[in-house]
């Protein structure tokens, strides 16, 4: 396998390809970031020194059924310039996940005609994982909806059960979600 690979399949630019493990029917890619791209994560300088590092591994898209691995170690790096001593920026994942934005795309492509269950059996996902990344999804889409263009809304009152009701208010123009409130309608004994 070469790094064209990494990168047309898996959208992984900056490292070499080092081997493939088959291991109880998951695939496993073992990749390295190449030395002259180790740049610092603060202030993007060029003058590093390697400073050990950690053994990481992301959910990738799968291959057929078999579930797909991206197996590295991110280098820790001390700045010379900002004399700051940090790890250096992925770029194929974003922070603090366990899967490429490759696969985040997949799931919420799929998600357009899927349930969450039906991704998560699909890709041998969890539920969490793919609610996880549906709800960064909305929260990042959505966050910023401004109501100065609202002119028409869209008002929907649903029954929950037992006399509760959700109320959901959107924005009938750009189908944007604005608000939900749920209320419990109280009965006299």
């Amino acid at each position: 396998m070469s790094t064209s690979l990494l990168y047309h399949a898996f959208s992984i630019r900056g490292y070499d390809y080092v081997r493939t493990q088959y291991n109880e029917g998951n695939t496993i890619f073992t990749i390295e970031k190449k030395p002259f791209s180790l740049r610092c994560s603060c202030c993007n300088g060029k003058d590093v020194i390697r400073d050990g590092a950690t053994l990481r591994w992301f959910h990738a898209i799968p291959i057929g059924k078999k579930a797909t691995y991206i197996k590295t170690a991110i280098p820790r790096v001390e700045c010379k310039c900002c004399h700051t001593i940090r790890q250096v920026n992925i770029g194929f994942a974003d922070p603090m996940r366990t899967y490429t934005r490759s696969l985040e795309r997949y799931v919420l492509e799929l998600s357009k005609h899927m349930t969450i269950k039906d991704v998560s059996v699909h890709l041998g996902l969890s539920w969490d994982m793919v609610k996880g990344i549906q709800k960064r999804y909305l929260k990042k889409r959505y966050k910023n909806s401004s109501l100065n263009d609202l002119k028409l809304i869209a008002i929907d009152e649903i029954n929950i059960g037992k006399g509760r009701y959700l109320t959901v208010l959107l924005n009938l123009k750009t189908g944007a979600f604005l608000e939900a409130n749920q209320k419990q309608e109280k009965y006299p004994n």
